[in-house]
This record gives structure tokens, sequence and C-alpha cells, in this order.
């Protein structure tokens, strides 16, 4: 057995002993098995299919049952994000039950949503203090600088070496990558010492993944990070974020290849290159698709009648196969109608609120890293939702763990705040890091 697989199996199942003392730890797990999935990995073969991440999840939920009275009581608590993907998941089945042209088809797609909806609710009801969460914050970014190491040893032009669940190409794995930079940057600005030393060391494997996957939609998503950061970073570290953002462009451009040039320069100029000027014809073909069946298609419906509404490739895709959208909204609008649409926004607007409370009332909690950790979180996601723009991120679970990472970082900020509300804080906002980041 090759000694990756060794060394995973000890951190899974360390990972699920430790869950059942707390349940926070099943979290951790979960998001390290998702970036260390073993049947998308080239040594998952020498491994028994265990059905590991809803092991994990089963594992976590009887540790909830177990362990309940061993998580910190939260005063101010609010879980009305869920109510969301409850409705989402609510509707894709109504849908598939009653419109979808492939039912089978849909209905694997709501139970994907529906297994998704658990453990989003189990991330933001069970992660309660502070030092839980960014425990579960660096096994995600752990399992992403990893990638950049699979990349690095590994990859190649468009084949990155490397897939996660639903996540299974260079667009989708690149935007999951993309939408995490944020972190890395903020962390580096104002973490610790070894937050920085990490960051240093793993955003150059990360760039490098981005550049192998040739990737337009991720690097615009990149360029609208970094322009974020100068926005929204103010004071002295602006100039840092200016200074990183260059070293970055050197990076790229020391990275970089003949390839990948050419694929960037058709992102203004999509009628002289094919696959992006074919996405024109397929949200077309979405807006035609969505007038003749706007209760929507179900899941997987837009493929199945892609031939029908998109006449322009229609030959094409009979030689190589339908295509889909790849833009997460007009998926949403085709498949599952415009109350679909107007749920999956509910969403993303009810997490950006949450994340702007937390920067709001940053001067009320005593720790700046709620500031820190709402905004890495908004970058993210605005980033991930740029690069949905060009590609389907509709299933990407990093957009839903984003908003649990909200919902939980508030509630943790908010209980804070009761808390210190007949203390005198003893250290103010001002006086720390975040004074540089704002002011």
């Amino acid at each position: 057995m090759p000694l990756t697989a060794i060394i995973f199996v000890i951190l899974y199942f360390t990972g699920l002993l430790l869950t059942l003392r707390h349940p926070y730890f099943g979290i951790a797990t979960y998001i390290f098995e998702w970036h260390n999935h073993p049947p998308y990995m080239w040594w998952g073969s020498h491994l028994p299919d265990l059905r590991w991440s809803l092991l994990v999840s089963l594992v976590t939920l009887i540790s909830l049952l177990i362990n309940y009275k061993k998580l910190k009581p939260l005063k101010g608590s609010d879980y009305k994000l869920i109510w969301w993907l409850v409705a989402l998941t609510l509707w894709m089945y109504f849908i598939s039950a009653f419109y979808a042209v492939d039912p089978h088809q849909s209905f694997k797609k709501a139970d994907i949503f529906y297994k998704l909806t658990i453990q989003v609710f189990l991330m933001m009801f069970i992660l309660r203090e502070a030092r839980h969460f960014r425990f579960v914050i660096w096994v995600m970014l752990f399992g992403v600088a990893n990638f950049g190491r699979i990349a690095y040893q590994r990859g190649s032009n468009r084949n990155i070496g490397v897939i996660a669940p639903n996540a299974t190409e260079e667009n989708a794995v690149s935007a999951h990558v993309a939408a995490m930079l944020p972190f890395y940057g903020l962390y580096f600005l104002v973490g610790r010492t070894w937050e920085k030393i990490v960051a240093v060391l793993s955003v150059p494997f990360l760039i490098n993944l981005i550049v192998l996957a040739n990737s337009r939609a991720s690097f615009v998503a990149v360029l609208v990070i970094g322009l974020l950061a100068l926005i929204w970073i103010k004071g002295k570290l602006r100039w840092q974020v200016l200074l990183a953002l260059i070293g970055g462009v050197i990076l790229v451009l020391m990275l970089a290849n003949d390839q990948f040039w050419q694929r960037q320069k058709t992102i203004d100029n999509y009628q002289e290159e094919g696959s992006a000027m074919s996405r024109i014809y397929l949200w077309k073909g979405a807006i035609r698709m969505f007038k003749d069946h706007p209760m929507g298609v179900g899941g997987g419906g837009y493929q199945e009648l892609a031939q029908q509404y998109v006449p322009e490739l229609a030959e094409i895709m009979e030689e190589k196969g339908n295509k889909t959208v790849h833009n997460t909204f007009f998926l949403v609008l085709v498949e599952w109608g415009l109350v679909g649409l107007i749920i999956f926004l509910g969403f993303l607007i009810h997490t950006f609120i949450i994340l702007g409370r937390i920067r709001r009332d940053r001067e009320r909690a005593t720790s700046y890293r709620y500031y820190v950790d709402a905004m890495a979180i908004q970058m993210g996601l605005i980033g991930i939702l740029t690069a949905g723009i060009f590609h389907n991120r509709l299933y990407s679970e990093v957009v839903y763990w984003f908003g649990a990472f909200a919902v939980a970082l508030r509630n943790i900020q908010v209980n804070e705040i009761y808390e210190n509300a007949q203390e005198e804080p003893s250290e103010t906002l001002e006086d720390g890091p975040i004074s540089s980041l704002i002011n």
C-alpha cells in the first residue's frame, strides 16, 4: 500500500476517534476527506470503498447526539440561513417528481442537495467556539495546499492531477483554490507568524495550479479578488496588498506558458475562440429553454435537451455529447425554474447580509479575527461566484460551506458580545491589527 494511502487512513480514523470525543472533529474530518477523497486519488484503488464521506457524517451525527451537552451554549444564535437550502431541496424534489425531463437524473441531483443540506447544518450548528472554527478553516487550507503540491508533482497543462467530489475537472478545482486565496492573503497580513509562513509557502503552488488549469474563469475570479482586496483593505496594509499582488503577477509571468496566455486572450475576444463563443450559444439556448419550461426541466435536463435548443452546436454535440450550460445562474434558472433561482439568490444574499453584520459589529467584539475571517469568506464567495458565471458551481460544496462558516462565525461573535456586555474589553480593536486593515 502506498505511503500516502497509509497516512490518509491514519489521519481519517484518528479524526473519527476524535469525533466521538467532540463533534467538531467530524466537521474537520469531513473537509479533510473531501480534499483527499480516495476514489479520486491515484492511491485510492488500494483502499476499500467505505463510503468515506457518509461514514464521517454518520459518526458526527452520533457524536452530536452523545456529546450535545459538551457544546458551548450560545446566546443569540441564529440558524435561519439553513431554511433557504431546505426550501431549495424540497423544490428540487417537487420538480423532479412532476416536471423533470429525466426524473432519475433529477432525483440524483436532489439527493446530492439533501445530503449537502444536512452537512451544512451540522457545520453551522456544531462550530460554536472560535478555536474550533479556526481549526476547521486550517484543515481546509492545508487540504487546498495539498492540491497545490499534487499539481506541482503530477500536473500538466489542462490536467492538474487532482479532482474532488462535485469538482471533477480543472475549472472546478481551480475555482475552489481561487476561493481560498483571500484566507491565505489576509492571514499573511494579520495572522500569527506560523500562519504567515504557511501562506508564503502555499500560495506559489496554488498559483501554479491555477496556471496549469488554464481556466479563464478562475483567472478572472483571482483578478476580481485582487481588486476587492485593494478596495476594501485600507491604511498601511493596502501597500502590502499591492506588493503581494505584484508578487503574484511576477509568479504568474514566471509560471505561465504560451497555452495559458492564448486562452486568457479570448476572455475579451470570444468570437475568435470556439469554446468561449460556445458559451454564448449555450446561454441563449438556456433562455429559450426557460421560455418553454418556466418551471424548470429538472436536474440534468439541460444536457438532455441541449441539441434542440442550441442548434449552433448541434453537430458538435452529436459527435462529442451534449454540453451543459456553463453558467451557474442560468443552470439554476433552466433546471429548477424561476422559483429555484429566487431561492438560490436568497441564500447568497442572506449569507452576504450575515457577513456584513459581522464586519459592522467589529468594534463590539474583542477579537479582530471575526472581521478578517468575514472578509476572507466574502471575497472567497464572490470569487467562486465570479468563476460560476463561466461554468457551473451550483453543486460546489464550498459555496455552502461559506454560508455555514458565516453563520457559525456570526453566532460566535454575537455570543462574545453578550458575554462582554458587562465587562470592559481587555484590548480594544483600535489597538490591534484590525486598525491597519480598515483605517
